[in-house]
């Protein structure tokens, strides 16, 4: 019966860990699309902030353009919540990027 328990409570923790990678992957995209035509990297995080309710404080966002593409990555520590399963994982860390192209008026001239 405890193992049964355990086995459990690592489902669980796993199905929460699964929601924060699709949640980062959505962040990823809605950051991507915001900095297709805002220069400003605060406005993209605020953007990523507001599109997940997932723990700002958790939650890392860096922007790069190369040529005429514009790339986010959203990085962020799951925290393990369900009870000994925290202890033998510890935190997961999920990354993930999107890039779209650069609609920034400036770069095109015009």
């Amino acid at each position: 019966m405890p193992f049964l328990v355990l086995l459990l409570m690592c489902i669980v923790q796993t199905a929460l860990v699964a929601r924060d990678a699709v949640l980062v992957s959505h962040a990823a995209r809605v950051g991507a699309r915001i900095a297709a035509v805002e220069p400003s990297l605060n406005a993209v995080r605020s953007a990523v902030i507001a599109a997940t309710p997932l723990d700002s404080g958790r939650l890392d966002v860096e922007r790069e353009t190369a040529r005429d593409l514009v790339r986010v990555t959203v990085r962020y520590r799951s925290p393990t919540q369900v009870p000994l399963v925290g202890v033998l994982i510890g935190d997961v860390d999920l990354s993930e990027s999107a890039a779209m192209p650069d609609e920034r008026r400036d770069r095109r001239g015009g």
